[in-house]
């Protein structure tokens, strides 16, 4: 990772228009916003989704394996009957179980695509477009600086903003990640110059 000096131009009037809903003061300046979108999920999602799918597909083939040929003796549509309630009851009890202890993560990834994170001249923000208060708030004065990762040729990128030590919305090395950001520089850029 690199430092990047300090230089953005404070956005247009036309870009803070189009400001998210939590309220501001009339004098505080954007300097990066940017939601980024299917790019903000978690590496990995779309293997997971396709295992679930997979999942999905094995039941149905189970279950119609089970009902074919149709029942006609009672041995039949009992081994059927219990057959299906068995897989229906796996079935049921993992995703209970996924609901009841992952509900935080599986709404975190459900919102992801939506957060926007957004650089004042006085804090960090992460919004939700129909939230009218937003998700996390970071003062400036609790950033120590960023750091810039690899970026691609659209200018997505990894980022990282270190915060003061001790800080409860770090991680253990005092960072907050940020993956596959749009325009990742000037998101540095724009944290540099606090």
């Amino acid at each position: 990772m690199r430092f990047v000096p300090a230089r953005l131009a404070l956005y247009s009037d036309a870009m803070q228009a189009n400001l998210p809903a939590f309220p501001r003061a009339p004098d505080e300046a954007i300097r990066y916003m940017a939601r980024p979108g299917l790019a903000a999920l978690p590496s990995g999602t779309f293997q997971v989704g396709m295992f679930v799918l997979m999942q999905g597909f094995v039941l149905v083939i189970f279950t119609w394996a089970i009902w074919w040929p149709f029942p006609k003796s009672t041995h039949d549509w009992l081994f059927a009957i219990l057959g299906t309630s068995l897989l229906m009851g796996l079935a049921l009890g993992v995703l209970y179980a996924l609901l009841r202890m992952g509900r935080g993560l599986l709404r975190g990834i459900a919102m992801a695509p939506f957060i926007r994170v957004t650089v004042t001249d006085r804090r960090v923000l992460w919004s939700l477009p129909w939230a009218r208060e937003p998700l996390l708030e970071v003062g400036l004065a609790r950033v120590r600086g960023a750091m810039l990762g690899e970026v691609d040729r659209r200018g997505r990128g990894a980022a990282a903003m270190l915060l003061m030590p001790g800080d409860p919305a770090a991680d253990d090395h005092g960072y907050i990640h940020f993956d596959r950001l749009p325009r990742a520089e000037q998101f540095v850029a724009a944290l540099s110059r606090a």
